[in-house]
């Protein structure tokens, strides 16, 4: 009985259990080039996976900056950084002072990312308008800076429900370029 239950393998001589008739026999030196394989297929996914990652993270960042775009004009017309604009009562000199640099210091900030906007912003509209594609940007424009939703410009520019949509996904993408450049990896 215990001969049936083993049985001998014809390359290696060596007796083994019923159960393991599916193990597959690998010299040393096979199973580590297995697993080198198999470690740079991973690498290689985490490496496809990471920058879908960063491609979607610029993507985002882009699209929630223009929609503060409104937001950020807003603040550097109206932010109050002069002692004169407001009366800080109840504060000390110092607070006052620390107070009004933190302010200076947002709004010159927010000064030089619209700066930055505008500048990216504008060489879209040239480019869309020299490709005879200007009806895009205005999409665009409606969308972000006149805080229009998509079925409102769909309809003012007598297009398709989704077009609006597309069109300020493409700007996007091509936008993300021009504020936060490009990754070593897409030039290769």
């Amino acid at each position: 009985m215990e001969q049936e239950e083993t049985k001998t393998t014809a390359a290696a001589g060596v007796e083994m259990p019923p159960e393991a008739e599916s193990w597959v026999q690998l010299h040393e030196s096979e199973l580590t080039e297995l697993m080198q394989k198999q470690a740079k297929a991973a690498i290689t996914e985490l490496k496809r996976q990471e920058k879908q990652e960063r491609k979607k993270e610029k993507y985002h960042n882009t699209f929630t900056l223009m929609k503060c775009y409104r937001d950020m004009a807003f603040h550097i017309e109206n932010a109050i950084s002069d002692g004169q604009q407001l009366e800080l009562k109840g504060m000390t000199d110092e607070q006052q002072r620390t107070y009004l640099e933190s302010i200076r210091r947002t709004r010159f900030k927010t000064l030089i990312m619209t700066a930055h906007i505008d500048k990216a912003v504008e060489e879209i509209e040239r480019r869309r308008e020299a490709a005879g594609r200007g009806v895009e940007y205005k999409a665009f424009e409606m969308y972000f800076m006149q805080g229009m939703d998509y079925a409102e410009i769909a309809e003012e520019l007598d297009t398709g429900k989704n077009t609006p949509r597309r069109w300020v996904t493409g700007i996007i993408n091509e936008l993300s370029v021009l504020l936060w450049g490009i990754d070593e990896e897409r030039v290769k």
